[in-house]
């Protein structure tokens, strides 16, 4: 409710003074000692502004995480929405009628969901060096007589030896198009698991599942090179569980996102 009260003006020490009453400064909370802005609005007002508790910059970046974080939470229930009208063939959303289309759409999805993922990333970073990603000040000599750090081989400064980095983990699960005898199409699914990889092939066209091939020793990579030489690789949105969900055929939303992967290769 907007508060209004006539005040007399005195001039003290060459200032004017403007004395406010209890009545105006209760419902703003102003007390003595708070910081006020006070501005000009010609030709006869004035603004008295009281400040605000400032944001730090790391409390600002932990607010843009979490809302980050959040969208990207959202992204992922429309998604899951979305895929569960795909596989009940209940499409409700617009676009998930057609199949190609309701494909892009979810694929468009997981794009976004991953550039929060980066997004993210790329926030607590900054948030790391705001908070704690200042280099250390270089070592510097004491003065005197004597300089610890010069002549004595005991008192030099120890020299980290340079980080080895492991190489990056090879895959677990691959998919691949393989053409076989009379240039049939096959889509390939590969696993690691525990020392043993497999293979399982699928019918490009239908999804169907073929013979599977017998596991070997070592991750798939190298086992069945024979394969992959002649393969272009594909992906898929969502890892399907190849015991549980491909045991007969590969899953609608896995056959339809590799399909549109393997018609943009003709």
């Amino acid at each position: 409710m907007f508060m209004r009260e006539f005040v007399k003006i005195r001039s003290v020490a060459g200032s004017l003074v403007v004395s406010l009453p209890q009545s105006v400064l209760e419902p703003v909370g102003l007390r003595e000692g708070d910081r006020v802005i006070l501005e000009a609005a010609p030709p006869r007002r004035l603004i008295l502004t009281k400040e605000g508790i400032s944001m730090t910059s790391t409390q600002r970046l932990e607010m843009e995480i979490d809302l980050l974080e959040k969208k990207k939470t959202a992204i992922e229930s429309d998604l899951r929405c979305k895929e569960r009208q795909y596989e009940s063939n209940m499409p409700c959303d617009e676009g998930m009628s057609d199949n190609d289309a309701a494909i892009l759409v979810m694929s468009a999805l997981v794009r976004d969901r991953d550039r929060f993922d980066v997004e993210i990333a790329e926030k607590r970073i900054q948030l790391y060096e705001l908070q704690a990603g200042e280099a250390p000040e270089p070592l510097k000599a004491e003065t005197g007589d004597s300089n610890p750090l010069v002549g004595d081989p005991d008192n030099l400064p120890s020299v980290s030896k340079p980080r080895s980095f492991a190489p990056a983990p090879k895959p677990r699960k691959g998919w691949y198009l393989w053409k076989g005898e009379g240039d049939r199409e096959h889509i390939l699914a590969f696993a690691n698991n525990k020392g043993a990889c497999s293979l399982r092939p699928f019918d490009a066209a239908t999804g169907v599942a073929l013979k599977k091939i017998p596991n070997r020793k070592g991750e798939y990579q190298v086992a069945f090179a024979e394969y992959l030489a002649n393969s272009t690789p594909l992906s898929v949105t969502r890892q399907p569980d190849l015991d549980r969900d491909c045991k007969k055929r590969l899953p609608e939303l896995v056959l339809a996102e590799l399909r549109q992967q393997i018609k943009s290769l003709a």
